[in-house]
């Protein structure tokens, strides 16, 4: 309170009464002496002024609240209750505005506000940092002397809200959002955030990654891969090259022989291994769900659209790697469309005409030759070389020799454990038969063929009849409805394996058979097949892909006969 001698008394009566702490001043009516006045009070830490007019008018000049009061006991008693009323606003504006200020400076956003004059009102630590200039020296100056390519006063004209607008602030990009203030349809000010490129680009990995914890990531390294044969250590040594730099590659192969696992295993070796892989298999789909699965699309692209919209595998392996799978089935029309993804690095989702750079490494895979597709005009040539720029041919399980029993050993004794069953090893014929089949199917064939022979198999030592059985080289003879023999049965197994014992033989066994046929050509393949073993039954045996036990029954069956 600042007033003369009489006021102050009169209200030193009220003081009692009134929670608020009063710091009064005696001054008389003179100007200077309530300039001082009112110096003393703000350096007491006095947020309002309670005097006559002249007292009142000085506080605000000196950016004070004031509350003008009359001598009247009664009007001073509504005065001082006007200004504690007045106090505790100010109070909580300054609040509010302590909050505010912790918020902006403490956001990773750089942030400027202007008023409708394009001067700036709010200026935080960020954007200090971002510019170089200091905030008070910022406030109250036009934006385009602070920041000239902050580019947002026009929107004190346009009204339209800004987003994502690539600037340089300093030496530094960023990403800048802009926002009018609109106050009773009127334009009242801008907001202007700023971000710098390289805290989102953090920001967006770390999302990556996330995306990756949930499936977007590859599961094999080169480790995993199980064999010790010439031709799969020389693919692998040729696959860690390639997994050294950027570039395509094209990894082709027949089906079951592990091409994907060489793919997850290039990307862990790659220096992209911290980001998405992401694997579409382009056979699987239909054309227009390959085509929205390959680029995304908005919503409302076509009927049944994910509100929202959907991100494509291009924009889900970002910064990865993308694996296409049995590419050689892509249709003629996405092939044109892929072709240009790649080339341009940049995609559209479907429906949207908003242009998406990507940053991907494309790995691709086919059992199909590629080449002869091209000649045949089913496969784009352009794409075909854009694609082979790295060739990496995977061997066939045939091709790797002793690796099958390798690999049969591993996924047998994952089979037996599942079923809480006791380990079995491979007799000698049977470890010998797992090498000298052709599996056409490889690794996949060979793993269902374990499978079946952990089911049929109670641990201790397996026999070749069991691994016949278990690959389907098996006497049909006791299914119901069918008329072959052992050997018939056998016969295209055994081929595949060991040649063709006998031109004759595919003839013989085409239809049904008479018993006396069957028994000629018995005894006709055994007998070829000691003559090509020179006598040895184990040999004859391994080669007709039967056990030495059913070899002696058959020959013992023949002398009866």
């Amino acid at each position: 309170i600042v007033d003369v001698e009489e006021v102050i008394l009169g209200l030193s009566s009220l003081e009692k009464l009134i929670d608020d702490k009063l710091v009064k001043y005696r001054c008389e009516n003179d100007l200077d002496d309530i300039a001082k006045g009112i110096e003393y009070l703000k350096e007491h830490g006095v947020d309002v002024v309670i005097g006559k007019i002249a007292m009142a008018r000085e506080a605000r000049a000196q950016g004070m609240e004031a509350v003008i009061i009359t001598s009247a006991y009664e009007t001073v008693w509504m005065t001082i209750n006007e200004a504690r009323r007045v106090n505790e606003v100010r109070k909580q504006e300054k609040r509010k505005a302590e909050q505010l200020k912790a918020m902006l400076n403490f956001t990773y956003d750089g942030v400027i506000a202007l008023d409708r004059r394009g001067r700036i009102t709010v200026f935080n630590k960020v954007a200090e940092e971002l510019s170089g200039w200091r905030v008070n020296e910022a406030i109250g100056r036009e934006v385009t002397e602070v920041i000239p390519k902050a580019g947002c006063q026009h929107l004190l004209k346009t009204g339209k809200t800004e987003l994502g607008a690539v600037l340089e602030i300093g030496k530094s990009k960023v990403v800048a959002n802009r926002v009018p203030i609109v106050v009773d349809n009127r334009i009242e000010g801008v907001v202007t955030t700023f971000q710098k490129l390289d805290v989102l680009q953090k920001i967006e990995s770390n999302v990556r990654r996330k995306l990756s914890d949930k499936g977007l990531s590859a599961r094999y390294r080169f480790e995993d891969i199980i064999g010790r044969s010439a031709p799969l250590q020389s693919t692998i040594s040729l696959a860690n090259e390639y997994a050294a730099i950027d570039s395509t590659v094209l990894i082709f192969g027949r089906t079951g022989t592990g091409k994907e696992i060489f793919a997850h295993a290039i990307h862990n070796a790659s220096r992209r291994n911290g980001e998405p892989f992401v694997a579409i298999n382009c056979a699987a789909l239909p054309e227009s769900i390959l085509e929205s699965e390959l680029f995304g699309y908005v919503e409302g692209a076509f009927t049944g659209a994910r509100k929202g919209g959907k991100a494509g595998v291009f924009e889900m392996a970002h910064g990865g790697t993308l694996l296409l799978d049995e590419v050689g089935e892509m249709p003629p029309r996405l092939q044109s469309n892929f072709l240009r993804a790649i080339e341009q690095r940049e995609i559209m989702r479907l429906g949207d005409s908003r242009i998406v750079p990507i940053n991907v490494r494309l790995i691709a895979s086919t059992h199909r030759n590629l080449r002869k597709m091209v000649s045949r005009g089913q496969f784009r040539e352009d794409l075909y070389y854009r694609l082979n720029v790295l060739s990496l041919p995977v061997p066939t399980l045939r091709e790797r020799g002793d690796d099958v029993l390798l690999i049969a050993d591993k996924f047998l004794r994952e089979f037996y454990d599942m079923q809480g069953k006791s380990y079995g090893i491979f007799s000698e014929d049977a470890a010998q038969l797992l090498i000298d089949y052709e599996w056409p199917g490889n690794i996949r064939q060979l793993r269902n063929a374990m499978e079946r022979l952990s089911v049929m198999t109670a641990g201790g030592l397996i026999e070749i009849d069991e691994v016949s059985r278990a690959i389907q080289i098996q006497d049909f003879t006791d299914l119901p409805g069918q008329q072959e023999t052992e050997f018939s049965a056998t016969k295209d197994a055994t081929n595949q394996h060991r040649g063709p014992l006998d031109a004759s033989s595919t003839a013989a066994t085409d239809g049904p058979l008479l018993i006396e046929e069957k028994s000629a050509y018995e005894r006709e393949v055994i007998f070829k097949a000691l003559r090509e073993c020179h006598g040895s039954k184990t040999k004859a045996a391994k080669k007709l892909g039967i056990s030495r036990t059913t070899l002696w029954r058959k020959l013992q069956q023949t002398a009866d006969g």
